[in-house]
């Protein structure tokens, strides 16, 4: 389903295409560094474990919304580190602005390119409800080529699944869903996203859950991206088909993030654990 798309530092509604994958076992090597595309550049590799949330990194999200579609208005109230090395984003039932609910939403001040993006996160559950990580450019000075995104989605209807996607210049329609095996809701897990010149690879606790390829016809992102992350829920006909009728359940809805990293496309793992370990 083609969703509207937002400005930049907005979060994001991806849907992606799953590509062929080729059998050669030398394609199983990750790419090398050819040619000058734009995601070559971008951010250090950095691991963020939220002993604090500081200016120098992040930007929390406050005061607007996305669009009709969004029934909760973005908080930084709804964005705290309770205890160190815990970040918590929360969807409430305390009005802002026009929205009934506040919901909540960080992303990075830069962006970043080629590399392996991980998160270590339980998501939150609800009908309508929506926990994200995800990198996300947008139009740059209003050209739709640079729009790439790349998405881990926890549609809140049924967080026994991940929902995959996205985006190049601007062109989605693309998702699938993947089975976990456990409830993201109730269980703390590793995330990963390898961003490739040639492939995109998404994997959950070191097991790879989708693998798309570039072709000719096909490309795949290829402009640096901020990272986001965020917990929101919808709204509206469209919405309702896709994660179900909005139903909050009386209390705070929470998504834990306990670290994000990103580790630049030829650079050693920043921590023990990490998928670039391999």
């Amino acid at each position: 389903m083609t969703r509207p798309r937002r400005p930049i530092r907005r979060a994001c509604l991806a849907t992606a295409l799953l590509l062929p994958v080729l059998a050669a076992a030398a394609e199983d090597k990750a790419a090398q560094p050819t040619g000058d595309a734009p995601a070559f550049r971008g951010g250090s590799s950095f691991v963020e474990t939220f002993s604090t949330l500081g200016d120098r990194r992040w930007y929390i999200s406050d005061g607007w919304v996305n669009g009709e579609f969004q029934n909760c208005t973005w908080s930084r109230q709804r964005v705290q580190i309770p205890t160190s090395g815990e970040l918590t984003l929360t969807l409430a039932d305390s009005p802002y602005k026009d929205r009934t609910f506040s919901c909540a939403e960080i992303q990075t001040k830069e962006r970043y390119g080629y590399g392996t993006y991980e998160v270590r996160m339980r998501a939150g559950a609800a009908s309508g409800l929506v926990s994200a990580f995800f990198t996300y450019n947008g139009p740059e000075d209003g050209d739709r080529r640079t729009n790439d995104e790349i998405d881990f989605e926890f549609l809140g209807k049924d967080t026994k699944g991940v929902q995959l996607n996205y985006f190049t210049g601007g062109t989605g329609q693309h998702e699938t869903i993947e089975n976990l095996g456990f409830d993201a809701a109730t269980t703390m897990a590793d995330y990963a996203l390898e961003w490739l010149p040639d492939r995109i690879r998404w994997s959950v606790n070191g097991r790879l859950l989708r693998e798309v390829r570039a072709l000719p016809d096909k490309p795949i992102p290829s402009h640096p991206g901020k990272i986001m992350l965020s917990l929101w829920m919808g709204q509206g006909a469209d919405f309702v088909s896709w994660l179900g009728p909005a139903s909050y359940p009386g209390r705070p809805i929470t998504a834990t993030f306990e670290r994000v990293a990103f580790t630049k496309l030829g650079d050693p793992c920043g921590f023990k654990g990490s998928i670039v370990c391999r």
